[in-house]
């Protein structure tokens, strides 16, 4: 994969997780989890991509399509296993 490839890729990796963080909403340690997931999520489905030798929607050396819907399965999961966004509980009243 070549240098341009790779920018293109944390590229669109950034624009999904920035995406899923501007509709699900969170702090900011949220935002660098959904960052970090999709980047490595993004990867991961481009090499799981390439090693069974599939070829749709490939971009250049790049395959996009199993790529983002790695990306996808993998910020779900983590806005899933995170947790609810707001862990503060109402006061009682007595």
């Amino acid at each position: 994969m070549s240098l341009p490839t790779v920018y293109l890729a944390f590229l669109i990796a950034s624009l999904i997780g920035l995406a899923f963080h501007a509709l699900r909403g969170g702090t900011l340690a949220r935002l660098v989890l959904y960052l970090v997931t999709a980047w490595v999520a993004f990867f991961l489905g481009h090499g799981l991509a390439g090693l069974m030798g599939w070829d749709a929607g490939r971009l250049g050396g790049l395959n996009l399509l199993s790529a983002i819907v790695a990306t996808v399965i993998g910020l779900l999961l983590a806005a899933l296993l995170a947790g609810p966004r707001d862990r503060r509980t109402p006061p009682r009243t007595s």
